[in-house]
């Protein structure tokens, strides 16, 4: 017989569903379970006879022209087996006949029986019971569902698809296999609420997670869980109802202070790429790592703008970064190079065909920072990014205007990058109006 996931399938011409119909019409037929499954259900045992063919008695006459063969197979024919009914505590005969009595040709229905019979007898060692529907529906999802194993794979395999940043993938897997190697083999139909918070108190008891790598370990799971939600492995998000824990907070990526930002500028500016690359930031808000892949022909100088292509930005999404005046006067040195030449390769003309790792410029300000006694102050290549945003808003900018100048997909993400900026705002000169 043809086999495919879920059902039972044959390649005569009667169909699957004709197959398993009978006259007592239970729901069984729709929870037949995988047979080349049958090696899990081995410790699934209930009692039941062996199914036979019963073929309607003997012919007891022949008409002239036909043949014992052919009245033989007028005859009601139907499978018969006993199976244990948990209901009434007892053996009870089952009789199915299927699409058999349909064919009309002997040997054709006996094939059709023969086939018949020892589908019930495979689906009877299997763990089917034709008196249990709860029992098979269970089976059947137990036979078409994922283990965790195979889920989390899945689940990889769905990002490498939809083409997630392979950084992204990365730090997915190192969690996922946290939870693979946990739950192992068991379906995660069969996995339960208090199993998942047993499991994250555990995982997070022995790696010693901080509540940031807590938070973000249970943002992956969800991820996970909402994936096999959509292709129907479980009807609920089990990590929903875990609780995300308080992060303290963070003291990267700290805004510069006006006083500490002019003495970094002065040693900076000793460095040619360095000095570019930050003013580059600061000016475009575009990512360092992206900012590092641009080449020259997505810098059109005449009509003030950058182009960040799908393949570099980290949304994935085409976006558009405007050039100030401020910034072009910086570029006008690149505009007539080769436009896939990218403008941070060396430290001498600063463009070529292989750019730097955006590590460069990092550690380059990072032994700066620490030249001058200020490297415990949070800042970092970013604190380029949140000064700007800070002095766009402070000299008039709207929120909405600075989401759109950093690509931002929300208002809400705007705000983080906002952080800090009640330490620039004074509001002892602010009127309050009179009542």
């Amino acid at each position: 017989m043809a086999e495919r996931e879920g059902f039972v399938t044959s390649n005569k011409k009667h169909t699957a569903n004709q197959l398993f119909e009978n006259r007592d019409k239970t729901n069984s037929d729709k929870t037949l379970p995988l047979l080349k499954n049958d090696g899990i259900f081995e410790n699934m045992e209930f009692k039941y006879t062996t199914p036979e063919i019963k073929r309607g008695g003997d012919v007891t006459k022949v008409p002239k022209g036909s043949t014992k063969k052919k009245e033989q197979a007028k005859k009601v024919w139907y499978i018969s087996f006993q199976a244990f009914n948990p209901s009434s505590n007892s053996m009870e005969r089952k009789r199915l006949s299927g699409d058999i009595n349909r064919i009309k040709d002997p040997d054709d229905k006996e094939e059709a029986a023969q086939e018949l019979c020892e589908t019930y007898k495979r689906l009877l060692e299997g763990g089917w019971n034709p008196f249990d529907e709860t029992g098979n529906e269970k089976l059947r999802k137990s036979v078409v569902n994922l283990s965790m194993n195979e889920a989390v794979n899945a689940f990889i395999e769905h990002h490498q698809t939809k083409g997630s940043r392979k950084k992204t993938i990365q730090s997915y897997a190192s969690k996922l296999a946290f939870i693979a190697n946990y739950f192992n083999e068991k379906k995660v139909c069969d996995i339960q609420d208090n199993e998942i918070v047993k499991f994250m108190n555990e995982v997070s008891s022995s790696n010693k997670w901080a509540p940031k790598t807590f938070n973000n370990a249970k943002g992956i799971y969800y991820g996970l869980y909402e994936f096999l939600k959509l292709e129907k492995y479980v009807s609920e998000n089990l990590f929903a109802s875990i609780k995300t824990k308080f992060v303290p907070k963070t003291e990267s990526h700290k805004v510069f202070t006006d006083e500490d930002f002019k003495i970094i500028m002065e040693a900076v500016n000793k460095n040619k790429m360095l000095a570019l690359f930050t003013r580059s930031v600061y000016y475009t808000c575009i990512r360092p790592g992206e900012l590092m892949q641009l080449k020259r022909k997505h810098f059109d100088l005449d009509k003030n703008q950058i182009l960040v292509p799908s393949y570099i930005s980290k949304n994935k999404k085409d976006g558009f970064v405007h050039i100030t005046d401020d910034y072009k006067a910086l570029l006008e040195q690149f505009r007539d190079i080769d436009g896939e030449y990218h403008l941070f390769c060396n430290d001498e003309h600063l463009y070529g065909t292989i750019p730097f790792h955006p590590n460069r410029p990092y550690k380059r300000l990072i032994a700066i920072l620490k030249k001058l006694g200020l490297d415990k102050k949070g800042y970092t290549l970013y604190s380029f990014k949140h000064f700007s945003n800070v002095k766009k808003f402070l000299s008039g900018w709207t929120v909405a205007e600075i989401m759109k100048a950093n690509r931002h997909a929300s208002i809400e993400e705007t705000e983080t990058y906002l952080k800090d900026l009640l330490e620039f705002v004074d509001i002892t000169k602010k009127p309050i109006p009179t009542i």
